[in-house]
């Protein structure tokens, strides 16, 4: 599984790469790809690049056009000319190549295409259009590059249960032909991918990832999200074809305090690492790390990681390398098995019933499982166990029996 922090700060590929037709700005892109994960010998950079909002240059009526950051224009309407798109698409293969750049493993075609009726979505054209979209990625992407991995646009929403409004809209774009991707797979798509946002930013108290809440802009708990989208999927004949989970974060806007921050960061994560197996849930990207201002930071002005930041390294070293197991709950504890090589067992365990505010944690006793003998918390302290007993609070916390 691949855990991943995104860090634009909406700066979607094709309006910042090619600034008008024909000329071509990467600098932005090749940072990331310089920084992250490689694979194949340094040769494939792991990290998904967006690349949709219609760059303003590629419409001529602008009424859906917006500004963007750095003084971009964005649009929702699809370009007029499908030409244009396919150029851009050549242009990035060229590019990313493996020598001139490093190739990209994952393109997603799009951004949030279903929040069409939001003043600040990504898509105004209908799903057919988006899919035609996609095909003419799929068919030069995988004909140019081996390397490379063409995800669905990401849907947004809704999605407690299958029915609901964000899974729809996704049946809706598969019934258009999104399940079909040439060069793909048995010819269809390589990944499916969909934003894990528990709810409007406003939402107060901001749920926590396996809780949920009922009110109005709740779209669900992390666990329902994806099964959700993993029922869509298997009933249209995509059983093995993996999820990807490109956005999600607690946006900072009701979430203030730093242990509740790190708490909610871990949670995410873990419930969700849960579900690689029984989901085949790829991979979690976080939005985003920074900076300050950008919504969810988990880094300092000093470009450190703050306990967000540090909640985060830790849950990635307590994760990669091991498989961890479904998390089940009891009540408000929640507990994920883990195992690893050398007979190494874990658990990770957290109680959504306690609270932090202030700098102070509540925590409750909590009998320690059978051959585990020390605990580490999210912080990186490592405790030993005497006990018989661990002290679970908001913040998760690994036993393990080495």
């Amino acid at each position: 599984m691949f855990y991943g922090a995104v860090g634009h700060p909406i700066r979607l590929a094709w309006p910042y790469i090619e600034t008008s037709r024909g000329n071509y700005d990467f600098s932005l892109y090749d940072q990331y790809a310089a920084i992250a994960p490689k694979e194949a010998a340094g040769k494939v950079a792991v990290m998904d690049l967006t690349l949709g909002i219609t760059p303003a240059w590629a419409v001529a009526n602008q009424s859906t056009c917006r500004g963007l950051n750095g003084g971009v224009t964005g649009c929702q309407a699809p370009p007029d000319n499908p030409q244009d798109w396919k150029d851009f698409i050549t242009a990035l293969m060229q590019h990313y190549n493996g020598t001139t750049a490093p190739h990209i493993k994952y393109y997603e075609i799009w951004n949030e295409w279903d929040a069409n009726g939001a003043q600040n979505g990504f898509w105004s054209g209908t799903a057919s259009q988006l899919v035609q979209l996609q095909t003419a990625a799929c068919s030069i992407i995988h004909g140019a590059d081996s390397f490379s991995m063409v995800l669905t646009p990401s849907t947004v929403g809704a999605a407690a249960t299958p029915n609901d409004q964000a899974p729809s809209d996704l049946q809706n774009y598969f019934n258009a032909g999104g399940t079909q991707c040439p060069g793909g797979p048995g010819g269809l798509i390589d990944g499916v991918t969909f934003h894990g946002n528990l709810g409007v930013a406003s939402l107060t108290p901001f749920p926590l990832p396996g809780e949920g809440c009922t009110l109005s802009g709740c779209n669900g708990n992390i666990v329902e999200i994806t099964n959700s989208y993993r029922q869509v999927l298997n009933l249209n004949g995509l059983q093995n074809t993996p999820l990807f989970d490109t956005e999600g974060g607690f946006e900072s806007a009701n979430i203030t305090d730093n242990d509740q921050r790190a708490a909610w960061l871990a949670q995410f994560y873990v419930l969700q690492a849960g579900l690689f197996n029984s989901d085949q849930l790829q991979s979690v990207s976080w939005f985003t790390w920074g900076p300050p201002s950008v919504a969810g930071n988990i880094e300092t002005a000093n470009r450190t990681p703050n306990e967000a930041g540090i909640a985060y390294n830790e849950v990635f070293d307590w994760l990669v390398n091991r498989l961890p197991s479904a998390c089940t709950r009891s009540g408000t504890i929640w507990t994920c098995p883990i195992t690893g090589s050398a007979g190494y067992q874990a658990e990770i365990i957290w109680d959504d019933a306690q609270t932090c505010n202030n700098g102070v944690c509540s925590s409750s006793s909590h009998a320690a499982p059978s051959g585990a003998v020390r605990f580490r918390d999210i912080a990186g302290n490592a405790t030993q166990i005497n006990s018989g007993a661990v002290p679970i609070g908001l913040k998760p916390i690994i036993t393990e029996n080495q």
